[in-house]
């Protein structure tokens, strides 16, 4: 079932192989979004495909296809705005889709009270190798699902270095 999921190679985004400058922007724009949009204690949910393509639930989302921005991020979850609701599925610095629905993790017992875009990051997360990053509406916290388990109460740096790692990308350090 997994590989029915699967994106085509030529469409399809892969950490190790890509172009490193290429992810160390996407990480860059990540982080510089979720900063902003936890000032503006603002909720979003944005997925990064791996190697297991999303496209399944691109394809019930609105498609985009549109260059990586933190300007774009900050309109789609612009509060009361069409989109704000759901995931961002990100591809190959690109947003593939906005407004996709994403499987609900069952797997919360004995965990903080998650609302649903944490049990969405924990589900996507649970289901593919996708990377979730969560901004919490009511506490502006931001936390990473990876392997169907959440990292919370993320700082900018913290963000920055847990994304590097999970993607295998080598950060410089600021000089």
């Amino acid at each position: 079932l997994e590989a029915l999921g699967r994106s085509s190679e030529v469409f399809q985004w892969r950490p190790f192989g890509a172009n490193t400058n290429d992810m160390v922007m996407t990480i860059n724009v990540l982080v510089r979004a979720a900063a902003q949009l936890q000032q503006q204690q603002t909720g979003a949910l944005i997925v990064i495909e791996c190697n297991t393509g999303l496209q399944e639930y691109a394809d019930r989302g609105v498609i985009l296809d549109a260059r990586l921005s933190v300007p774009l991020l900050l309109n789609i979850f612009f509060l009361n705005s069409p989109l704000h609701d759901l995931a961002v599925i990100i591809r190959g610095g690109r947003i593939l889709a906005a407004n996709a629905v994403l499987p609900l993790s069952e797997n919360v017992v004995g965990t903080p009270r998650y609302g649903s875009r944490h049990r969405a990051a924990l589900g996507v997360s649970e289901q593919s190798d996708a990377i979730a990053l969560v901004v919490s509406e009511e506490s502006g916290s931001i936390s990473v699902a990876t392997n169907g388990r959440m990292v919370r109460h993320l700082s900018e740096t913290r963000l920055r270095k847990l994304l590097a790692e999970l993607l295998n990308v080598t950060l410089e350090e600021p000089t």
